[in-house]
């Protein structure tokens, strides 16, 4: 990787950390430039638009997440274990101390769900492929028989969602100590509802 790659891969992670905190529409380039003491207009030579910033941003937030979410789960045995897995690690995720404000795509969502254009079709993009990770790790559980033939996958999935946006929002805006025991108490019972009764 050369110097200039060096250069804007920091500025990127600096740009995650501000955009978990304000939020994606208020990462601009211009406060980017003051956080890094850089010239606004230096950094409009490498991004051109505060859409290709905001687009860059959700790029290098989708590895992050892909590296400490997806990877670790899919190292592990598929059905329960991976689902099992995939949960846990996502919630660590949404408390990070490598994103001060939480789940760069949960606050994003909020921001950009009735706001047509690319940024959101980015993002859309990527909620939508780790739906599709979460919702063949589901099915994984049901082609191990550890849930139930019966199980609805996409409803299962929804919940679990759920779960993360409660505990973002217990833990991040209540600061409440307990919201991660019972967001685990919860998913516990997710689980044991889509079993096989023996």
């Amino acid at each position: 990787m050369g110097k200039g790659e060096d250069t804007k891969s920091m500025i990127l992670d600096k740009a995650v950390q501000m955009a978990s905190i304000q939020g994606l529409e208020g990462l601009t380039i211009g406060s980017l430039a003051d956080e890094l003491g850089m010239s606004k207009s230096g950094l409009f030579g490498k991004f051109a638009s505060k859409e290709n910033l905001q687009i860059e941003v959700l790029r290098v937030g989708s590895e992050l997440f892909r590296r400490n979410v997806v990877y670790p789960a899919l190292k592990t045995k598929p059905g329960l274990t991976r689902l099992k897995t995939a949960f846990q690690m996502w919630l660590s995720w949404a408390n990070t101390d490598s994103l001060p404000g939480g789940c760069l795509f949960l606050s994003s969502s909020s921001e950009f769900d009735d706001r047509p254009g690319v940024v959101r079709d980015h993002l859309k993009k990527t909620q939508l492929s780790w739906q599709k990770t979460l919702k063949q790790f589901v099915q994984d559980a049901k082609d191990t028989l550890e849930l139930d033939a019966n199980t609805n996958v996409d409803k299962m999935v929804q919940e679990i969602w759920g779960l993360i946006l409660g505990f973002h929002f217990y833990n991040r805006l209540l600061e409440d100590k307990n919201a991660e025991k019972r967001t685990k108490q919860s998913f516990n019972e997710l689980i044991k509802r889509h079993q096989y009764d023996i």
